[in-house]
């Protein structure tokens, strides 16, 4: 019973032997996450910058790969604007491809041209797993100087094969830097500084950059204590871990570091001086083209954001030191550590305070890390010493409870109880469950459906027709999502979304109406880039029908007890559905109710339509067309006003002098409801409505 020794050694051989085995690795790189996300964001080296090709660049220069005028254009702006590095995120190993209107040759020279002018690039190649190489010529002088081989060779990653930057590009640039890593468990925690391929060893992008932004001068590769690889960079000691890589410190989640649009550096809108002295990336950062990296921040960054911080780390020294000195400290922790909690639980008067007493040691352990950790970096292991501690407790308390008299006997028989089955018929009793149901809100609800679809489909195989609702879709879901919207469902070649849940939005209907004008125009975008891939026929076009509603609406889990869905239903969001489909017979995009005109406030251009009674209503609903956000343009002020001035007419049985207002604006404006309205008052002045009339339009049907 007063044995704490043999308990401890006990523990601690069960904490150490599967840290030796490796088997405790993927749970230490998690608490070093968890690690790394409870410290926080950090300040970036400001001297860091990277230059975005973003969703906004896209939209203004056009889809990747861009013209390599283009990339030239940009490292002409970045180099005259002063700064000292460019890294680029990205390879050219292939001749431009062959355009008929341009001399593309021509192209990939002025390219070459601008990186030597330049005299400061860095580019990147990749390595690949499998036997292929592209272009290895161009690796020559691209590999790091070895100080000295070690018997066996160095400890670094090895790579069959290799796609490098043509020899133009290769031969003009300053250097050049790998950009292939591989991540542990979905996350990329370890960033490669040194790759085998062939008979050399070459360095990675970032440290490449770096090295060129401290003045060059070379970077070395040593053998170092452990089996371990050591890189010198300008004067100083950079020491990778067993697998030749840095551990990451991150300086924290996307946008951490300054990011300028590669778009506003291109059309001269970044400040002079924006890059002076800076060491530039430049890298897609589109998420639907580019490299995008799971991080320890519980979130997914763009891989030239991991570059930059890969910088930071080289260039101030605040990567994660996992060093042999610190790795034999928490092997002695370990087993200290359980030496102490077993004195604890054995040798106290009462065990049930030496019991705490242990546990509140042991917890103090991942304390002492994460105090290490944020003070300098350093990693002390956390979960061997922590299980070496909870391993002593619980052995400790086993044999203290196990040597009691009667008393002590109880006391092991409840702590059994309360350990065991206590929490188990507590999980049976309060199993965690998803319950149906849900609440009711004010929301808006947006329904979205395809014009133009049948016809469309009849002219594409299903493959191509797939193809082109996935090209609407994700840009569509991606404006619902940028406003705040939630994504019900796809139907068909439907889209249903609210906005004002989970998350309560008193500027919901705002919001929908923002989010439907962006759908509106990425959908005349969309066609345009169709029409000229050949996608879409000259004489085809896909158009769309948006209904927005807002109102008092029931929201949350529905379904059964199997399967359900967050949702919303209800008669406003009936009403959004039957709005929605009354743009085929209005000729408009984008209809609202009376309800989301009040909801949504003075930043939105409507004009008033119509008074509708839908089916299954009996009161008349006032609907209305969004035609812009305000300031409108002219021509849309325009047609609001005439509108208003056709409408009035036709409300006040002047269907004569309705129909020229409407029909002037049908004409001149090419307007959808005013060529319906026109049509209308033609019926009736040749069949008037009765004399109780009221000007409410009833719709039988859906």
């Amino acid at each position: 019973m007063k044995k704490p020794l043999p308990i401890a050694l006990v523990a601690a051989l069960a904490a150490v032997l599967p840290y030796f085995g490796g088997w405790l690795r993927p749970l230490e790189e998690v608490a070093t996450d968890l690690m790394m996300r409870a410290r926080g964001a950090r300040p970036a080296d400001p001297r860091i910058v990277v230059c975005a090709l973003d969703a906004k660049s896209l939209r203004q220069v056009g889809r990747w790969p861009w013209r390599r005028t283009r990339i030239a254009e940009l490292i002409d702006r970045l180099k005259a604007d002063g700064a000292r590095v460019i890294a680029l995120d990205m390879v050219f190993s292939d001749p431009s491809p062959a355009e008929d209107d341009y001399d593309l040759s021509a192209d990939d020279q002025i390219l070459a041209d601008s990186l030597a002018k330049a005299g400061n690039v860095v580019l990147g190649y990749f390595f690949r797993h499998e036997p292929a190489a592209v272009h290895p010529e161009s690796l020559e002088g691209a590999a790091y100087e070895i100080v000295a081989e070690r018997e066996g060779g160095l400890p670094t990653l090895r790579r069959a094969g290799v796609e490098a930057n043509l020899p133009l590009f290769a031969g003009a640039a300053d250097a050049q830097g790998f950009f292939s890593h591989d991540r542990e468990s979905g996350v990329l925690r370890h960033y490669a500084l040194a790759m085998r391929y062939g008979g050399a060893i070459y360095p990675p992008l970032a440290l490449r950059a770096a090295e060129r932004f401290l003045g060059g001068g070379g970077l070395a590769l040593a053998p170092a204590p452990g089996n371990l690889v050591e890189v010198r960079l300008a004067n100083k000691s950079v020491a990778a871990d067993e697998r030749g890589g840095l551990w990451l410190n991150y300086r924290g989640p996307a946008g951490t570091f300054r990011t300028v649009s590669a778009g506003d550096v291109l059309a001269g809108r970044t400040p002079a001086g924006t890059f002076r002295n800076r060491l530039v990336f430049v890298g897609v950062t589109e998420t639907a083209v580019g490299d995008v990296q799971a991080t320890p921040f519980g979130s997914e960054i763009a891989g030239v954001e991991v570059h930059a911080n890969v910088a930071d780390n080289l260039l101030n020294g605040r990567y994660v030191r996992d060093t042999g000195f610190l790795a034999a400290v928490s092997l002695i922790a370990a087993v200290l550590l359980a030496l102490a909690v077993s004195l604890l639980v054995l040798r106290a008067a009462d065990h049930r305070l030496g019991a705490v007493t242990a546990a509140v040691l042991v917890l103090a352990w991942p304390v002492a890390a994460y105090a290490a950790f944020v003070a300098g970096g350093r990693h002390l292991q956390v979960v061997s010493p922590l299980l070496a501690g909870v391993i002593s407790l619980v052995l400790a308390l086993r044999v203290r409870v196990a040597a009691e008299e009667e008393r002590a006997k109880r006391i092991r028989q409840t702590f059994e109880h309360y350990v065991s089955r206590p929490v188990v018929d507590e999980m049976l009793r309060h199993p965690e469950r998803v319950k149906l149901g849900g609440e009711r809100r004010e929301m808006t609800v947006l329904f979205s459906d395809i014009r133009g679809y049948t016809s469309i489909s009849e002219t594409l195989d299903s493959e191509a027709l797939v193809s082109l609702l996935n090209e609407f879709f994700t840009p569509m879901t991606r404006l619902v999502l940028e406003n705040g919207g939630t994504l019900d469902k796809y139907m068909g070649d439907a889209v249903m979304a609210f906005f004002g849940a989970p998350l309560s939005q008193p500027d919901h209907a705002a919001r929908a109406c923002r989010a439907a004008i962006a759908m509106r125009d990425e959908l005349v975008l969309l066609n345009e880039r169709w029409h000229r891939e050949g996608k879409l026929a000259p004489d085809r076009s896909m158009g769309i029908g948006i209904g927005l509603n807002s109102g008092e609406m029931s929201v949350g889990n529905v379904g059964s007890e199997a399967v359900f869905g967050y949702t919303v239903i209800g008669d406003n969001v009936n009403l959004g559905s039957r709005i929605e489909g009354l743009n085929k017979d209005y000729g408009s995009q984008i209809l609202v109710s009376e309800f989301t005109v009040r909801a949504a406030g003075d930043g939105f251009l409507f004009r008033e339509l119509d008074w509708v009674r839908v089916k299954g209503k009996q009161k008349p609903v006032g609907i209305h067309e969004l035609l812009d956000a305000s300031p409108a343009p002219a021509d849309q002020s325009e047609r609001a006003a005439l509108y208003a001035k056709g409408l009035a007419a036709y409300r006040a049985r002047d269907f004569a002098g309705a129909e020229a207002i409407f029909a002037d604006l049908a004409g001149r404006l090419n307007d959808g409801p005013a060529q319906a309205f026109r049509e209308r008052c033609r019926h009736y002045q040749e069949d008037p409505p009765p004399t109780e009339w009221d000007g409410v339009e009833v719709r039988a049907t859906k």
